[in-house]
């Protein structure tokens, strides 16, 4: 496999992940971020990083696209989006060759379609398939050991509308893995979010066996141990007595139950999911109220 000049457009953790990721596998790798903070410690560590989107891009021929896509209110945040698209659109329209645009953002089904792709095909002079083209390819990266995840996916997704748009990316993954799948933005989209909701709805489902574990006198660790021991089941979500954090769980299980509303589909399961989290949260914030009381008054 040839060497790729890949550009890191969003070097938070899925970015930085992503560009150390490449770069390791020996690809030519540049780091991109609106935010100096997060260019400087990899810059002390001896990567290439770019003072704008411009110098990072005009010296790749692929970029990946890492900005956050944050819930608010419920509904998907897409001002990081389209503030990069701006850029990306100016960037083509001034450029010659030809360049591949990776997003990993998490988005909402028929977000690459009508979203990202319909405004690059409205603002760009340049013609898609000819100048530029489009794929997704949605992270599934842990945010405490986000490198190792890059280094030994479970599956890598690519999403595309035309066929053939991924060929250069399956080259590039298939030395980490040969399980890739290559489907519709949609499906692509999808998968993201269920595999997360997914693990909510894991989460919730063994506090709630927690709940009836503390209620009848049961060890709820002996039952989650059991239980875990399941191979079709696992160990990973199955610790009783914490909610489901992070940054991307709590998030894209909100996002995902409005947007299952907006197409009157009630969230019924996911609805349950989010409660059964936020009584969990009550009762972790009332005991460590409790705990910091108690160290107070034994002070």
């Amino acid at each position: 496999m040839g060497t790729s000049k890949i550009s890191i457009i969003g070097s938070g953790i899925v970015g930085t992940a992503t560009g150390r990721g490449f770069h390791k596998l020996g690809h030519d790798v540049i780091f991109y971020d609106i935010a100096s903070e997060k260019i400087r410690p990899l810059k002390n560590l001896g990567y290439n990083v770019a003072s704008t989107l411009e110098e990072a891009m005009s010296q790749t021929g692929i970029s990946f696209i890492c900005v956050n896509t944050p819930t608010n209110n419920g509904q998907q945040d897409l001002s990081q989006i389209m503030s990069v698209l701006y850029q990306l659109s100016n960037f083509l329209n001034n450029s010659d060759g030809f360049h591949l645009l990776v997003f990993r953002s998490t988005m909402l089904p028929g977000t690459m379609s009508n979203f990202v792709v319909n405004y690059l095909e409205r603002h760009c002079t340049k013609k898609r398939g000819i100048h530029y083209e489009v794929c997704y390819n949605p992270e599934f990266l842990r945010q405490n050991s986000a490198l190792d995840d890059f280094f030994s996916p479970d599956r890598v997704i690519l999403g595309e509308d035309r066929k053939g748009i991924s060929e250069s990316l399956i080259s590039m993954y298939k030395e980490l893995t040969d399980k890739i799948i290559v489907t519709s933005f949609e499906a692509a989209e999808l998968i993201k979010y269920a595999s997360n909701c997914f693990l909510s709805l894991k989460i919730s489902f063994f506090n709630e066996i927690g709940m009836i574990c503390r209620s009848v006198g049961v060890d709820d660790k002996i039952v989650s141990l059991g239980v875990s021991l399941d191979k079709r089941i696992g160990k990973y979500g199955t610790e009783a007595g914490r909610p489901f954090d992070g940054m991307c769980l709590p998030k894209d299980t909100q996002a995902l139950a409005s947007f299952m509303k907006q197409h009157d589909i009630e969230p019924d399961l996911l609805q349950v999911v989010l409660d059964i989290n936020k009584k969990i949260e009550d009762i972790t914030a009332t005991r460590q109220i409790v705990s910091g009381i108690r160290e107070s008054v034994q002070v």
